[in-house]
């Protein structure tokens, strides 16, 4: 729903009770675009320093409830000397809420935003999948729903935006509140910053590739809805500057195997090769030009979100031991530790690094000594440390992160 829709709606429920003023909708618009932009623009620029006063909550969980929740470890009370945490992170959470409402962060690593998915049935047999975008807001100390489409944040908090599933423009939240828009040669639905923040990468499409065919209960889809990629563009920030670059591709019944994404280092771009029979498929590298280009040194997707560490040191990786789903890498020595159960979670998914000795994960409430005790679909986010041995409840647990109303987190360096 866009922002002036909301406004709508609101001063529709206002009319049955009373009289509106004759152009009152159209200030109200006006107001409100500068309120919400103002409220949203929190994480960029300055404002990073006024997120980083509020993530200094020492040694302890900071609970919704102001307790102090106590760091795990296997089980144990951390004050245990044989398991004692040495100089533990600045962590703020809510571990009884989902979605969290207070800030989540370690000190090198925020949950900045977070969306939540529901479908828009538009016929019998299609559906658009909806996202609902929240950011957080120091201000008001907790997160707040915005009217974007898309949002996506660099290291160190700064935000881009869509305003729409297909936007023409891309915008940039300032400091005080401002936008700065920069318009695209062609509409874009996908967007993410380069690693080192300084480019956007935006992708296109001939139609929305979040409409898809409506799933009967076994799971089949009653309508194959094509997504059909016709290319890309990226962003000089600086200069505010888009050029866009053709760069077709097919689709497949999910959709999100044409999405573009950024290498580690930024100088390429990549895709799935869905043509391959392997499991997972390689990865097709181009320049930024849209040409194809030889895969950079170990461009293997390691089934791990979080992949490298901020220096490079540590890898997380599918486990190659069966007591665990994922691991670490040590990228120098080849050395690899399981993320075995800790605390009573079983580690599910690895999404984040918080600096070079801690995981941000996903985790499910441990059954006996392996598998999850309710479904791998319910479980919560879980700060964990290299070793494997401590653990930091972040968020409460998810019911089912398959069905629509869940939530997914949006994470960056600080």
């Amino acid at each position: 729903m866009k922002i002036d829709d909301v406004v709508k709606e609101t001063l529709g429920r206002w009319a049955e009770e009373a009289t509106v003023p004759q152009g009152l909708a159209d200030r109200a618009l006006r107001r409100r675009r500068r309120n919400r932009v103002r409220a949203f623009a929190v994480m960029a620029g300055a404002t990073a320093t006024v997120v980083a006063a509020a993530l200094t909550v020492p040694a302890l969980v900071q609970r919704s409830g102001g307790e102090a929740g106590v760091i795990l470890a296997e089980g144990k009370p951390a004050d245990d000397p044989a398991i004692s945490l040495t100089g533990p992170p600045e962590v703020s959470a809510d571990p009884d809420a989902t979605p969290p409402t207070k800030l989540v962060a370690t000190e090198k690593t925020a949950m900045y935003a977070y969306y939540t998915w529901d479908y828009e049935k538009i016929s019998d047999t299609r559906q658009i999948l909806k996202q609902t975008w929240y950011l957080y807001d120091p201000d008001s100390a907790t997160y707040e729903k915005t009217p974007w489409a898309a949002v996506d944040v660099a290291a160190g908090g700064h935000v881009a935006v869509l305003e729409e599933p297909q936007a023409r423009r891309v915008g940039l939240l300032g400091p005080e509140g401002q936008v700065r828009w920069i318009d695209l040669e062609q509409p874009a639905s996908q967007l993410k910053w380069s690693p080192d923040g300084g480019k956007l990468l935006l992708v296109s499409y001939a139609a929305n590739p979040n409409e898809q065919g409506v799933f009967d209960e076994d799971g089949s889809s009653r309508e194959i809805v094509p997504v059909t990629r016709t290319g890309f563009s990226v962003v000089d920030v600086a200069a505010g500057q888009a050029s866009f670059r053709s760069l077709p591709a097919g689709g497949d019944a999910w959709g999100r195997s044409v999405d573009l994404h950024w290498s580690d280092d930024g100088t390429l771009i990549w895709d799935w090769d869905t043509g391959s029979e392997s499991s997972p498929p390689p990865r097709r590298f181009y320049d930024l030009e849209g040409r194809p280009h030889a895969a950079p040194p170990d461009p293997a997707d390691t089934g791990q979100e979080a992949g490298l560490s901020p220096t490079g040191r540590f890898s997380a990786i599918h486990s190659p031991d069966r007591s665990a789903i994922a691991a670490v890498r040590d990228t120098s020595s080849g050395a690899i530790t399981p993320l075995k159960p800790v605390a009573g979670h079983w580690i599910e998914q690895a999404i984040a690094w918080s600096g070079d000795d801690h995981l941000i994960t996903w985790a499910c409430e441990l059954k006996g000594s392996a598998g999850c005790e309710v479904s791998e679909f319910r479980n919560r986010l879980l700060l964990v440390s290299v070793d494997g041995r401590q653990a930091v409840p972040l968020t409460g647990f998810r019911q089912n992160s398959q069905k629509p109303g869940s939530w997914e987190p949006l994470f960056a360096r600080r």
